[in-house]
């Protein structure tokens, strides 16, 4: 992870900031079903309602954690936790489709190594599923919602070729290796 800087891309120059922001409506209500969250997550996400991607995206609390070589364009992340675990973030990322980008969430649990016969590996194991069990709500969520997911992109990927339509620029996304998100083919 680094913290972004003013030399990234304009790729998300058409992300809408009203999208933004009932994304995270939408994240906060799963993550926090009980209340609001934590003090440190409210001063996160309190733009200026006039804020342009290009600077949002490009200073704290957003953090860069994907660099763009190889073809490839940042993922921008925004640290909002849950109840239980203060380290899961949403996810933006430039992608092939109408709108430009695509939202996830990273659960951010898989990189810790846990000695399987420790006395916490068992708890830690139900915080891996509960947070999984968020991040597919939450993303099921913006997908009713109607905002970029993987899910819909993928949905309209198999819905054009089964109907027989031209296809478009994209080409299918490569699946990275277990807990990464997806990335589109240049």
């Amino acid at each position: 992870m680094e913290t972004p800087g003013p030399a990234v891309t304009d790729q998300l120059e058409g992300l809408r900031i009203d999208c933004l922001r009932r994304a995270l409506d939408l994240y906060l209500a799963h993550a926090y079903p009980s209340g609001p969250p934590p003090e440190a997550v409210r001063r996160r996400i309190d733009w200026p309602a006039d804020a342009k991607p290009s600077i949002l995206l490009t200073h704290a609390p957003f953090e860069r954690v994907g660099r763009e070589n190889r073809g490839n364009s940042s993922v921008f992340a925004l640290r909002l936790g849950n109840v239980r675990y203060p380290h899961m973030k949403l996810q933006i990322q430039p992608w092939p489709n109408d709108a430009g980008f695509m939202l996830s969430v990273n659960t951010h649990d898989q990189v810790l190594a846990i000695d399987p016969n420790s006395a916490d590996a068992q708890a830690f194991r139900d915080l891996q599923a509960e947070n999984q069990r968020l991040k597919e709500a939450i993303e099921a969520a913006w997908d009713q919602a109607g905002l970029p997911t993987f899910l819909s992109y993928l949905r309209r990927y198999i819905q054009d070729r089964v109907e027989g339509a031209e296809p478009g620029p994209e080409a299918p996304p490569t699946i990275g290796a277990e807990g990464e998100e997806p990335t589109p083919r240049p």
